[in-house]
């Protein structure tokens, strides 16, 4: 078991971890929205139109013109933002590893093996408490386990600590 002296170090780790993984979901995200907005400026005819004025004589416009081309700033642009956030994305991943790493051997020290067994569905295998409880009933079969049943067991788990 782990020492009582980080009890608070640990739960800041499990919430890191926690938070850790919503980040890169949400990096995942956004990458994948400029991705396909680079695939789409990348297909063949992609152009950007616009109209302007020849100029004026007066108040009066002398007529008008369209204007249309490949947007290369704009590529330029979202190119760059999406080499960034694929950059930033391989950094935070290398950063879960190391939180994986630690979430994993603190489970590993928990001497309950039912505590251990949801604290490793729940963090490592990230199952939501609903499948966690679905989990656990298939391996003990003869348990009924809720979601509320084993969010609760991790709870108070942790309160001990």
């Amino acid at each position: 078991m782990a020492a009582d002296g980080d009890k608070g170090a640990t739960k800041h780790i499990l919430k890191q971890y926690n938070d850790a993984l919503r980040r890169i979901n949400i990096l995942r995200l956004s990458a994948k929205k400029i991705e396909c907005k680079v695939s789409q400026m990348n297909k063949q005819g992609y152009y950007v139109v616009d109209v302007v004025t020849r100029g004026k004589k007066g108040k009066k416009p002398l007529g008008t013109v369209a204007i249309a081309g490949f947007p290369h700033e704009e590529y330029k642009g979202l190119s760059q933002k999406l080499e960034m956030r694929r950059k930033k994305l391989m950094e935070e991943e290398q950063e879960l590893v190391e939180l994986t790493a630690k979430v994993e051997e603190y489970i590993k020290k928990i001497e309950d093996i039912e505590i251990r067994n949801i604290f490793t569905l729940y963090y490592t295998e990230n199952l939501t408490w609903v499948q966690v409880a679905h989990k656990m009933n298939e391996e003990y079969g003869k348990k009924m386990y809720t979601s509320d049943s084993c969010r609760c067991k991790h709870d108070r788990f942790l309160e001990k600590k």
